[in-house]
């Protein structure tokens, strides 16, 4: 049942962590990218935030179950892993300027709505309350995490390595290479644009900034009238800022988003008005129409898709339910997930 050969198309985190799931099924895996491994992706250039309540407005009752069940997925991996990589889960802090309190209130009550008390908390932790006692209007969603995407791709690359994993620096149509594979999983993101119309691209932009007076354990969101600003917390006193959502397939970061995220990160610390830049960039998020993912199936070709800005949080269970479709096991998620064509 396990010598199955599956090509695996796509170097981002959806088929990594196929490739990670059917290689551990013991499948014979060989894995196609033309930017080679690890690629410089939309996977690449994430924040790597695990936070499923945050979504809520778009991703209730089964979704939220599966980006938990992501999460735990997470905590064990980075627990068992060599290297580490960067994961926390100490929740994720919510601010609103006074301005835009109302906010702040309507997505609060939103989250009790759905879901309930008892993942929402006042209570800020001690170094929290002197970055941020300028801010009245705050709230905890407890639960949540985020792990470092970079260290995590180039973890999971190094243990396909050590189970055989074949890595071609090659683009390849899933049609043409179906009859020499048992299985071919479709993981290109925009790339399978080509064979999937109704995929569409959405740009993040993204700055990476190092300020050595301010600390931060969790991801803090600041909600904004026009999008909503995030900042991610990694080692060394490094931040990944990220907000915008543009309808757009274009490439690069424009001045006008970038003056954007730099304002509002120094309207939220004045300590980041000193802060070394390190990186401006912009990822194109694979996305179908109601921005949930999505396994589609046609013949022995499956594809795996549409992360949009959820693809840490829920390609452990995409994953998963890939390698049951493959091995013909049972899933608690691919009827959430299936879509038969």
């Amino acid at each position: 049942m396990n010598s199955k050969a599956v090509a695996v198309l796509g170097g981002g985190i959806v088929g990594l962590l196929c490739a990670y799931e059917l290689s551990h099924a013991g499948a014979q895996v060989s894995m196609f990218d033309p930017a080679g491994f690890v690629a410089e992706n939309a996977s690449y250039v994430a924040g790597g935030m695990l936070a499923p309540y945050a979504e809520v407005e778009h991703m209730g009752g089964l979704w939220i179950d599966a980006g938990l069940e992501g999460i735990s997925f997470w905590k064990d991996f980075a627990e068992s892993s060599k290297s580490n990589l960067d994961f926390a889960q100490n929740g994720s802090l919510i601010l609103a300027h006074a301005q835009d309190r109302y906010m702040l209130e309507r997505f609060k009550s939103h989250i009790l709505r759905v879901v309930g008390g008892d993942v929402i908390s006042d209570d800020i932790l001690e170094d929290e309350a002197g970055l941020f006692s300028g801010f009245k209007n705050y709230f905890v969603i407890k639960g949540e995490g985020h792990i470092h995407p970079r260290l995590t791709m180039a973890e999971i690359y190094e243990q396909l390595k050590a189970r055989d994993v074949c890595f071609l620096n090659e683009a390849c149509d899933p049609l043409v290479v179906s009859d020499a594979y048992d299985y071919v999983i479709d993981c290109r993101g925009m790339g399978a644009r080509v064979d999937d119309e109704t995929l569409r691209a959405v740009k993040g932009e993204l700055v990476i900034v190092r300020n050595n007076e301010f600390k931060l354990r969790r991801p803090l969101r600041l909600m904004h009238p026009r999008y909503p600003f995030y900042i991610v917390p990694r080692k060394d006193n490094v931040f990944m800022i990220g907000a915008t959502q543009i309808e757009s397939e274009g490439d690069g970061v424009s001045l006008k988003s970038a003056m954007e995220l730099l304002s509002a990160l120094y309207s939220l610390h004045p300590s980041f008005g000193d802060s070394q830049v390190l990186e401006i960039r912009s990822g194109l998020r694979p996305s179908y129409p109601d921005n949930l993912p999505m396994i589609k199936r046609s013949g022995n070709i499956i594809s795996a898709n549409g992360s949009f800005r959820h693809g840490y949080l829920m390609s452990p269970v995409m994953a998963q339910a890939v390698s049951a479709l493959v091995f013909g096991q049972e899933n608690d998620y691919i009827k959430l997930l299936m879509r038969e064509v």
